[in-house]
């Protein structure tokens, strides 16, 4: 066995420590949201936002492609798998129920091809 110093021991542990306290607990930031995808929790200003999974499915993708459109197929299949076969306007449904939380200016539609996130509410 090597010998080792205490406070190399200890620098060890406190990094697996750190690096095992951290996984899980990304952060996705636009404007005034934030997204913890480890809690599965999203706040606005500061306070905390109370969504439904769906909901929170649908931010996170607008939030990972935060600025650029995403295909409304993808928002499709990131809500509803083959096993359920929803009616055909409960993707808008969804997301008329976001932009009552996020703001209604946040999320843009893009005609013809789906939605986007922007930054900060503009009309």
């Amino acid at each position: 066995m090597k010998p080792f110093a205490l406070e190399e021991l200890h620098a060890r542990i406190r990094a697996l420590l750190r690096r095992h306290n951290n996984q899980g607990e990304s952060e996705l930031n636009v404007g005034n949201l934030t997204l913890n995808m480890g809690r599965r929790q999203v706040w606005m200003s500061g306070e905390e936002l109370i969504l439904t999974p769906k909901e929170y499915a649908l931010l996170s993708r607008l939030m990972l492609k935060a600025g650029s459109p995403v295909h409304r197929e993808i928002l499709y299949n990131d809500i509803y798998n083959w096993d359920n076969e929803p009616s055909t306007n409960t993707l808008e449904v969804h997301i008329h129920n976001l932009r009552d939380k996020v703001g209604k200016a946040r999320i843009r539609t893009v005609r013809g091809f789906g939605y986007m996130l922007v930054a900060n509410e503009e009309n």
